[in-house]
């Protein structure tokens, strides 16, 4: 399999709380942190709940910035530290990924007639912005690929290495919950009135939450050299869309099995070298089903035999940072052997019939795993990680 690309620090803000601990302990316990929106009134939509980050979990960030900075910034000086990078970190690259960004700014813009202060909420403002407070010198680049920005990122980062940009880069993937976010979502009908319950028989829609996954991306030889403890290697990914719908997934699976495929062919991997992989698992009734068609298509009669989880079920669904936070389970459960798993599901739906954890942590031999994400407009990336032989 290919290599090269390495993983040196993780960090995380959650409905779980803030740091990657918490978040690892909460998915492990299968504990789930959603409940009512209190930030602002959710009652007129099809469901109220969500996954909120504690006010505490940020109580030292910046002032005077977005929940969606403060998330950014929380998360990425974590990563920065775990990798032993800073801050202030040179000529890092930072690669940002997110739905909606800081869309409270935008609406406080608006409902104040100040459309100059618009400024706060631009992608690429606040991608400079976070460059800035933390010494980041190199290349930005601001993504919004909808769900599948979180892992979009990583990809990213990894191809900025191999193509010799960046030595070092951190990709984040971050949002917060906010009332036009809210609203917009919920026209989507995919919000579930009753719980988030990925490939369970009765599991019908997703619920919405925020925060921010961090992750340094460095090339392999260069973290060896300054003896950085190696977390994962990135040794495939890839990015496509299905150019289906704006909306509507396409339900053949054709365009999540391509990217399957060619994340694969990325790493020089076979379908048999996957050991465990990490699913967008939303809970809705076409995603869980289409991915399960997708496995089937790519592993074959394999496919029921992978243990797969969906850390939705836990800290929700996440939008820009959903992929970034779900990488960095994996990346923890390559490291440890340990699968976390999927809460809520009861009664599996006979049609996903895939080798779903659940009633606990799995304990297994995993050298490598998928990470997928998908997002609307038909946006999809994954990623292949391999446990680390690599010692800092």
């Amino acid at each position: 399999m290919g290599t090269g690309v390495a993983i040196t620090g993780l960090g995380a803000v959650s409905p779980l709380g803030r740091g990657v601990k918490p978040l690892w302990e909460g998915l492990l316990a299968g504990r789930p942190a959603l409940g009512p929106i209190t930030r602002f009134d959710a009652s007129p939509f099809r469901s109220a709940g969500g996954g909120q980050v504690p006010e505490s979990a940020i109580g030292d960030s910046p002032p005077g910035r977005t929940l969606a900075e403060r998330y950014l910034l929380a998360a990425a000086r974590e990563a920065l530290e775990d990798a032993g990078l800073g801050p202030p970190a040179g000529d890092m690259a930072l690669v940002v990924g997110t739905n909606f960004g800081g869309m409270s700014a935008a609406e406080r813009a608006l409902a104040g007639g100040d459309a100059g202060r618009l400024s706060e909420y631009e992608f690429r403002a606040q991608a400079e912005r976070c460059a800035r407070e933390l010494g980041l010198a190199g290349p930005r680049l601001a993504l919004s690929l909808s769900c599948a920005s979180g892992a979009a990122v990583v990809v990213v980062a990894r191809e900025l290495i191999l193509a010799g940009r960046a030595e070092r880069v951190l990709a984040c993937g971050y949002d917060e919950l906010s009332l036009y976010a809210f609203a917009g979502l919920a026209a989507l009908r995919a919000m579930s009135p009753t719980g988030l319950r990925p490939f369970d028989r009765r599991r019908d829609g997703t619920l919405f939450s925020e925060g921010a996954g961090a992750l340094v991306v460095e090339d392999l030889r260069s973290a060896t050299e300054r003896g950085a403890k190696v977390l994962a290697e990135i040794v495939g990914g890839a990015l496509n869309n299905d150019g289906y719908h704006m909306t509507a997934p396409e339900k053949e699976a054709r365009g999540i099995s391509a990217l399957l495929r060619d994340a694969l062919a990325d790493a020089g991997a076979r379908a048999e070298d996957i050991d465990h992989a990490n699913l967008h698992g939303t809970g809705t009734p076409y995603n869980d089903l289409i991915e399960t068609v997708a496995l089937k298509a790519v592993f074959g009669a394999r496919a029921r035999s992978i243990p797969v989880t969906a850390n939705k079920s836990v800290i929700g669904h996440a939008m820009g940072a959903a992929g970034a936070l779900e990488t960095i389970a994996c990346v923890l459960s390559l490291g440890e052997g340990l699968v976390p798993p999927v809460a809520g599901l009861e009664e599996q739906d006979p049609q996903c019939d895939l080798d779903v954890v659940r009633g606990g942590p799995r304990r297994a031999d995993i050298a490598c795993a998928l990470k997928t994400s998908y997002g609307i407009g038909g946006t999809n990336a994954a990623l292949v990680l391999r446990r680390s032989a690599a010692k800092g």
